[in-house]
């Protein structure tokens, strides 16, 4: 069962055909005045700390997985190993002319978007176990303690106010929640006899997950907020930091999920390891003896905080004149499976049109990481492109992938 529920949840997640707004790069500080603008955004962003991209893209390109591969990534594990993702796209109106409370640089917004965030946090135990079976660990423990996945997809409708001059804004959001998984082993040890006649199963934790295909299985609230404030720098030079709150919230879900609480060591004599766990495992078959045996079913309705993160950094000013600028920051998540994130990089105005740049970052779900971007002017539009890990995008050997698109216009 639980084998089944990881590798289902990590097939599933790969194939999600969505995009993201995590993107570092492509937004910029903009003092210029406009009536109205539209921003369109997303792309897709996916990586892992011990997986190679093309151990990855088997699951969702298709190929074969052979002997050579499995033994490159799993000698690349360590005790502590994260695979995740963030993807989804927005869509948002500005409206600089509104003049909210009778002040004159006060618009308002109104932003619509969809967001799939979801990880796992793994010991090399597990992996051995997935995807090479149990006769790795005849005679042995297969420990996959602290093990913890999370995935979340959800759609907001937000509304909010903008400073017509800094863009600073915030805006409060409604959220459908259409999934939601939840898993966290605090005990998980799998103990076998030499010849494997002989299961003992210690189990801590709890798993969580909807019970239907219901779109709407829950609601949430929480808040946008972009603040950005201008301070000295070098040289008499002026910096634009930003602080930064994306779909920071709670949720509840309202359709009850179904809980398994696993508080027990059982001990299975005359039984393989594959007659516990297979499609025809005598557990699928006496579900009746779960409670029994310390694992405890139950429906529940739960109250969870949105997967929203807390950003601080230096921004680009596009309309400085100097031709190179640094951007830099810090990205938080309120979850173990997403390390301190923190990147650096460099900006170049090759024209007054054209922006290209670069950066180096450092944990989330991997760990270091390159990325590109350009950014160029098109009449009163705004194209740009970025990808988080270069290396990734173009080369089978890198840690996963990302690309982020923005497109905004003043009309």
């Amino acid at each position: 069962m639980i084998k089944k529920l990881l590798v289902s949840v990590l097939l599933f997640n790969l194939c999600v055909p969505a995009q993201s707004i995590g993107q570092l790069q492509l937004n910029a500080y903009d003092s210029l005045e406009y009536s109205h603008e539209i921003v369109v955004e997303g792309g897709i962003d996916y990586s892992a700390s011990s997986i190679q991209k093309d151990f990855i893209s088997k699951f969702y390109k298709g190929g074969f997985i052979d002997e050579q591969m499995k033994d490159n990534s799993f000698n690349k594990h360590r005790a502590i190993n994260r695979f995740g993702f963030d993807a989804g796209g927005q869509l948002e109106y500005r409206n600089y002319t509104a003049k909210l409370f009778k002040n004159k640089n006060w618009g308002f917004l109104v932003r619509a978007g969809y967001q799939n965030f979801g990880g796992l946090l793994y010991g090399q135990d597990l992996f051995g176990l997935v995807f090479y079976g149990n006769d790795r660990y005849l005679g042995d423990t297969i420990n996959m303690s602290g093990t913890d996945l999370s995935f979340v997809s959800y759609q907001k409708l937000g509304f909010g106010f903008i400073d017509a001059k800094s863009k600073s804004n915030v805006s409060l959001n409604v959220y459908n929640i259409s999934d939601r998984v939840s898993g966290d082993f605090r005990d998980l040890n799998v103990i076998q006899s030499a010849i494997g006649d002989e299961v003992q199963v210690v189990l801590d934790g709890e798993v969580q997950m909807k019970q239907n295909l219901k779109f709407n299985q829950g609601i949430g609230f929480g808040l946008d907020v972009d603040l950005r404030l201008s301070v000295a720098w070098y040289n008499e030079r002026t910096a634009h930091i930003q602080f930064l709150a994306r779909n920071v919230g709670f949720a509840y879900m309202y359709e009850k999920q179904k809980a398994y609480t696993f508080d027990t060591t059982l001990i299975f004599t005359g039984f393989r390891f594959d007659q516990l766990i297979g499609e025809n495992s005598i557990l699928n078959e006496h579900t009746d003896l779960l409670d029994s045996m310390g694992i405890h079913s139950s429906e529940v309705n739960r109250t969870f905080m949105l997967p929203g993160y807390l950003q601080i950094g230096k921004m680009v000013d596009k309309q400085s004149e100097y031709k190179l600028q640094s951007f830099f920051g810090v990205r938080l998540y309120p979850t173990l499976i997403y390390s301190p994130f923190i990147f650096a990089g460099a900006d170049y105005k090759a024209t007054n049109w054209l922006h290209v740049g670069g950066n180096l970052s450092f944990g989330g779900f991997a760990g270091f990481k390159t990325g590109v971007y350009t950014s160029f002017d098109w009449g009163k539009c705004n194209i740009g492109m970025a990808t988080d890990n270069l290396v990734g995008l173009i080369h089978r050997k890198g840690n996963g992938e990302s690309l982020f698109i923005r497109l905004k216009c003043a009309i």
